[in-house]
């Protein structure tokens, strides 16, 4: 009788434990969080963005062009993204993938600049800004 007992709260008991796991999730700096963020790299804010596939919590980030090379650097050492390169009129990485081997949640890290006509990476102090966009996702996106 107790172990039948016992067996038919086993999955109410998973369902409350997976629950309050995922109810810590939510908007933060993630880079902070996960890597350090070095000074130079300012956190704007973030939002769940409710309109996109998966309904990612999304952070954005302000750099300096000045900075960019070094903030470049930062997220190829913690998060292995693409270097920054150059199409039509933006510089920009691709979307990279990051999964945090502690808590398995999957991010989506990018940076790129405003409209620019600068053209030599030697050049990005010309630049006003870099915005760093990193997306969280708790499911797979």
């Amino acid at each position: 009788m107790k172990r039948l007992l016992l067996i038919r709260l086993i999955p109410a008991l998973l369902l409350v434990i997976a629950s309050s796991a995922s109810a810590d999730f939510g908007c933060d700096d993630f880079l902070s969080k996960l890597a350090d963020k070095p000074s130079f790299v300012e956190f704007k804010g973030c939002t769940q963005a409710l309109d996109r596939m998966g309904q990612p919590f999304s952070a954005s980030y302000e750099v300096s062009g000045a900075n960019a090379s070094k903030a470049e650097q930062y997220l190829e050492q913690h998060f292995g993204i693409s270097p920054i390169t150059r199409a039509c009129c933006v510089w920009d990485s691709t979307q990279n993938g990051f999964r945090d081997p502690a808590t398995g949640i999957n991010y989506l890290i990018s940076i790129g600049s405003e409209e620019t006509e600068v053209r030599q990476r030697e050049s990005w102090a010309k630049i006003n800004r870099f915005t760093i966009q990193v997306d969280a996702y708790a499911e797979d996106p």
